[in-house]
């Protein structure tokens, strides 16, 4: 998994699989981006197809040269097979939630690195027996749907820091909460390594999407 060496991460949950974002997000700094199949995005409302249905788009996405991960659905929707037919595309890791997983996840990414996201409840002992399991990467999910937009809390940056304490791989935060700039720092001195800006942070409107990305850029640059 590809992060910068000195500073927290911005990776970038595009709201719909189209190049044009993903070049916004370029042009605005992010260092990586996060695409989806088989699932109905909780935040952006969009219904993401098959792999096969997404192919196209996909590979235009990974033509824009940004380091790219791939969820490969929820629920009965994730399939070993699509994530193994995924690992020839070039996306830089995979990302499904912990609970969806199937048992043979990790061995389905081949060298794509398996990331995994553990649920609200979830805490540094599932952590640590998921990076046991093979796990490369974790997501951290903070709030329940219904709680999503609510500001960052005292509560999330102790449970990130008991997590990234407990394990050795990276870990990386979604914008569940209605994040500002200057939470970056914040949630980087609580060890997460990115911070992932979805639909709650940056929209889906493309006149408007590189410009709300470039604070969190910048705000991540300032804390190298």
């Amino acid at each position: 998994m590809k992060l910068p060496e000195s500073r927290p991460a911005i990776f970038i949950s595009l709201p719909r699989n189209e190049r044009r974002l993903a070049e916004q997000a370029r042009q605005a700094g992010a260092d990586g981006l996060k695409v989806h199949i088989n699932v109905r995005h909780r935040a952006s409302g969009t219904t993401f197809g098959s792999l096969a249905d997404e192919r196209s788009r996909l590979e235009e996405i990974l033509a824009v040269g940004l380091p790219t991960g791939l969820v490969t659905g929820a629920g009965g929707t994730v399939s070993a097979d699509e994530t193994v037919a995924a690992t020839a595309m070039g996306f830089d890791y995979f990302d499904v939630y912990a609970d969806d997983a199937p048992p043979d996840y990790v061995r389905a990414c081949g060298a794509v690195t398996p990331m995994v996201a553990l649920g609200p409840g979830d805490g540094k002992e599932q952590a640590r027996a998921l990076v046991e399991r093979g796990v490369r990467a974790l997501e951290l999910s903070t709030l329940e749907p219904e709680r999503y937009r609510s500001r960052l809390s005292l509560a999330t940056l102790a449970r990130l820091e008991s997590v990234t304490a407990a394990v050795d791989v990276p870990v990386v935060v979604p914008s569940q909460h209605a994040l500002v700039p200057s939470d970056v720092a914040l949630l980087a001195d609580a060890g997460a390594a990115a911070v992932l800006l979805g639909a709650v942070v940056v929209g889906d409107d493309l006149d408007d999407f590189a410009r709300r990305i470039a604070p969190f850029v910048a705000s991540a640059r300032g804390h190298g």
